[in-house]
């Protein structure tokens, strides 16, 4: 079976649109969707804020890749960081966390421990450090705003290696 004839990569984005930066995924998955055409065997979600229903979505899927803006105060606004989770090692990052209630390493662990659902072999993970996301507002701030076209290329590149691999 190939990755074209099951569900082969969930790329998933957390956030809110009408917060700011927070909306940084969103913004990344609006633009993978005009192409998604190219990419079969891929499906993309947008989450909203997220919580337990990560879980959910990438139950049965090969890959799945999550987009979500963080805050962390050790790093600038729209620095991008990278990992990936394999199976049940997931890590411990200080500082790490959504700008949700309920960030996407806590619903994965307990996504493990339930043990009730098929997760992906790998999950890739692309935080976007946000600049503001206290207030309301549509814009993004423009060092966040220039970090959406290098996502979107880390995106495209784990899709390339992962077709390239099977």
């Amino acid at each position: 079976m190939t990755q074209f004839e099951q569900k082969f990569i969930h790329i998933i984005g957390i956030g809110n649109l009408t917060r700011q930066d927070d909306g940084v995924a969103i913004r990344v998955l609006q633009q993978l969707a005009e192409e998604k055409e190219q990419y079969p065997g891929i499906k993309i979600t947008d989450l909203g804020i997220g919580g337990v229903d990560i879980a959910f979505m990438l139950d049965g899927w090969q890959f799945g890749i999550i987009i979500d803006a963080i805050h962390n105060e050790s790093l600038i606004p729209g620095e991008i960081i990278e990992f990936t989770l394999e199976e049940e090692q997931l890590p411990e990052i200080k500082g790490f966390s959504s700008t949700h209630g309920f960030d996407v390493l806590s619903a994965l662990k307990l996504a493990y421990v339930l043990r009730e659902f098929q997760l992906p072999e790998k999950i890739f993970v692309i935080g976007i450090q946000v600049e503001t996301f206290s207030g309301f507002g549509l814009e993004l701030s423009p060092r966040v705003a220039k970090s959406v076209p290098k996502v979107i290329e880390k995106v495209k590149k784990i899709i390339f290696d992962l077709t390239q691999q099977s």
